[in-house]
């Protein structure tokens, strides 16, 4: 798990992308559902402050950006609480092909993603 979490730190800290590689490690350790999620919110908790506080430590977050950052946190406690609704519906099956479909989703997403930033 150490180790894991260093290379997720690493790779976290190049690309500011800590969902795919962190999601995948917790995915695999066999949580429950709701530990899954509990486990997740924590990781995107803990990932987001550090990235925020790293990037205001080099100026490169605004007092504009960080107040629209906050904005947005109402928008996703919304998320929040669909997701619960629709988490207490689905078996631990269920959730877990709905969790590696979105990990599938967002990794499809990033692949066009990659090569415009290539070409740039």
């Amino acid at each position: 798990g150490i180790v894991v979490g260093l290379i997720n730190g690493a790779l976290s800290g190049l690309t500011g992308s800590y969902t795919v590689p962190g999601v995948m490690y917790l995915q695999a350790l066999g949580l429950t559902k709701d530990e899954l999620v509990q486990a997740m919110g924590l990781l995107f908790l803990f990932s987001t402050v550090a990235l925020g506080l790293s990037l205001g430590s080099f100026g490169l977050m605004s007092g504009e950006g960080a107040l629209a950052s906050f904005a947005l946190v109402a928008p996703s406690l919304l998320g929040v609480w669909l997701g619960q609704k629709i988490r207490r519906r689905v078996s631990e099956s269920q959730f877990r092909r709905l969790i590696l479909a979105a990990i599938l989703l967002l990794g499809l997403y990033l692949i066009p993603l990659g090569f415009w930033r290539l070409a740039a």
